[in-house]
């Protein structure tokens, strides 16, 4: 059980929480539109951070790391401008304070 937890904590670090790697951003899509703004890069690492948290309290981290992905997918990827992404962040952050 506790490699699983692990693993989990890794993954959750890793994929995520958000915080996207702009050494290496996809050109084309949400993640250089998070790379390349400023308001839309703070609010990915206020919506991590707020991740960061509800994994620290929830006791179905699994479930939160799953739904995370899950939002990424559906919500933040499917943005294609700067509105977008700051309503996805801010909504989801919003969400994740009720863990």
């Amino acid at each position: 059980m506790k490699s699983i937890l692990f693993v989990c904590t890794l993954v959750a670090n890793a994929c995520v929480w958000g915080a996207v790697n702009c050494s290496k951003p996809d050109k084309s899509g949400v993640e250089w539109l998070i790379c390349t703004n400023d308001r839309v890069s703070t609010a990915d690492e206020i919506m991590s951070m707020a991740f960061r948290d509800a994994f620290n309290r929830t006791s179905d981290k699994e479930a939160l790391i799953r739904e995370q992905e899950e939002w990424r997918k559906n919500v933040r990827d499917a943005c294609n401008d700067v509105p977008c992404l700051l309503r996805a962040f801010e909504r989801r952050a919003s969400e994740l304070e009720t863990y």
